[in-house]
């Protein structure tokens, strides 16, 4: 409270019970000038003021703390019946404006409407942030659809600024750098990496509350298995923030060591989004070497240079890891093939490639070890094994030899990914049949039909919205709201009763929810405001 009349100070400080109303009084001054070092400190929720006070006056107090503290409500107090006072007062977002004298009954009036003022905007905001939450999910399809093509480079900068803001993201800053995260189950005798662990479940429900809350990196889906974060900020800030970043999810991906596979890897620093697509490259390139450094976590451009002159990179040309050739056909890009076979040799493997002895070896290691990995799918070796391949592998000339393994590579990941749609498109129509029959209760979520079907979350979710053209929250309350209206058409429910019909424990939050979606609230809509 800020007062010069030390009577009415004390009069309004002692005469009421401020805890029993909801509030706590945690201070005083006699002017303005006395009081704004213990509001910035204080933050307070409320502040009561006067107007006439020497050195600063109530009006410039409350300019003041409109300026800093936006959500801090204020109360004037005022001897002076003054329309012009109180003009200042409204423009400046004063939420009472009292004249003395101020009677203890009247205060209490002032304190329990304001009290009921501030909790509903706290609950709008926190059903703002359980919505956003909710909504994020594991991936938004627009989001990534517009992530490959800024890193793809087909987007004009007017376009990625007018994108961005359609889709509520603020891109603008001076600076970029490009974040990968690999995450995956680990497998263990032959089980899929790609099914449903609580580990890998947890994990990724972590990493997305701690980028939820920081507003300097945005996260996006790159594949199933693989998340990017753009960081962003002024140029003598991204270092550090990218330091920070890729500490805050090595602490989180270590709790889960022995359970979940993770790698990360960053790129370079660019001034400007146009640059984006070569920073992703690089980090893209970086985080390809997981194949060879299975328990690198962290890979960087030095541990790579370090790996390219060990003696393992060197023993390479003498022969193929079968291991290192199942795991990159579990879980490579096409785009990741190149890469994948200049790792695969080392750094003298062009030298080796010289040899047509090693050519044919190689060819075949590569080839055998495929062949095992198609057949694992429950694919014949006839459908990988085409004429035109027969034809090719009985040419061992260098060129030809990469060419013929770059071949068998890519084929087997097309066998993979067509397998995998058919996979999941069976899996889709067993996760929409669950959701019909169980989204009228609240403990659904994507995690829970994930661990229905047996199927990781992300892979879940990333499947989900490809297919389905929506993601998963997206689906679900559209369901909830077709039966919603319908309810609030057919019965005479309350709506409180509705929205636990629909799967929601808080009414409202389904309140919230109705009108965010359908532009009235449910009140209105059984009026007739919408159909």
């Amino acid at each position: 409270m800020v007062e010069d009349e030390i009577v009415v100070r004390e009069g309004l400080r002692n005469n009421i019970d401020w805890e029993q109303y909801g509030f706590t009084y945690v201070g005083d001054a006699a002017d303005g000038e006395m009081a704004m070092p213990m509001i910035r400190e204080m933050k307070p929720d409320l502040l009561i003021t006067d107007i006439r006070m020497p050195f600063m006056d109530g009006l410039a107090l409350s300019e003041l703390v409109r300026r800093e503290l936006p959500n801090t409500k204020i109360a004037i107090i005022s001897g002076y019946d003054d329309f012009a006072y109180a003009q200042r007062a409204i423009h400046i977002g004063v939420e009472q404006y009292l004249l003395k004298p101020v009677t203890k009954a009247k205060m209490i009036e002032v304190l329990n409407e304001l009290r009921k003022k501030m909790e509903n905007e706290a609950g709008q905001k926190n059903y703002l942030k359980q919505f956003l939450l909710e909504a994020q999910e594991y991936e938004q399809y627009s989001r990534r659809l517009f992530f490959e093509k800024l890193t793809a480079g087909e987007m004009p900068v007017k376009e990625i600024y007018e994108t961005a803001r359609k889709l509520n993201l603020d891109i603008d800053a001076q600076s970029y750098n490009i974040v990968m995260l690999y995450l995956s189950a680990i497998s263990r005798g032959g089980e899929n990496p790609d099914r449903y662990t609580d580990a890998l479940a947890s994990l990724q429900e972590k990493l997305m509350q701690f980028f939820l809350a920081c507003p300097e990196y945005l996260l996006f889906r790159w594949n199933v298995t693989t998340y990017v974060v753009m960081v962003k900020g002024a140029p003598a800030q991204i270092e550090m923030r990218t330091s920070n970043c890729i500490e805050n999810i090595c602490r989180r991906c270590e709790e889960y060591e022995g359970e979940v596979e993770w790698h990360v890897a960053a790129g370079r620093q660019v001034p400007r989004l146009s640059a984006i697509p070569e920073c992703f490259f690089e980090a893209n390139k970086i985080i390809s070497y997981r194949h060879v450094c299975p328990n690198e976590r962290v890979l960087t451009a030095e541990s790579l240079e370090n790996w390219k002159r060990s003696s393992s990179a060197n023993s390479a040309i003498s022969s193929v890891d079968p291991e290192l050739v199942k795991k990159f056909l579990t879980d490579g890009t096409p785009d990741e093939v190149d890469s994948f076979l200049a790792q695969l040799l080392g750094k003298n493997g062009d030298e080796a490639m010289n040899s047509n002895m090693f050519c044919q070896y190689f060819q075949m290691a590569v080839y055998l070890k495929t062949v095992e990995f198609v057949e694992s799918m429950g694919c014949g070796s006839d459908d990988f094994m085409t004429q035109e391949l027969r034809t090719r592998l009985k040419d061992t000339e260098p060129a030809a030899a990469k060419d013929n393994i770059r071949h068998i590579l890519k084929k087997a990941l097309e066998i993979r990914e067509r397998e995998s749609r058919k996979h999941y498109r069976d899996l889709l129509a067993q996760a929409l049949d669950f959701i019909d029959a169980h989204y009228c209760e609240n403990s659904i979520s994507l995690n829970a039909v994930a661990k229905e079907l047996n199927i990781s979350p992300s892979y879940f979710s990333a499947v989900f919205s490809q297919e389905v053209g929506q993601t998963f929250v997206e689906y679900l309350t559209q369901k909830r709201m077709e039966a919603a209206r319908r309810l609030l058409r057919q019965t005479e429910q309350r709506s409180s009763d509705i929205a636990g019909a629909v799967g929601y424990k808080d009414p409202h939050y389904f309140s919230y929810i109705f009108k965010k979606t359908q532009g009235c609230t449910p009140r209105d809509f059984r009026g007739g405001g919408k159909r």
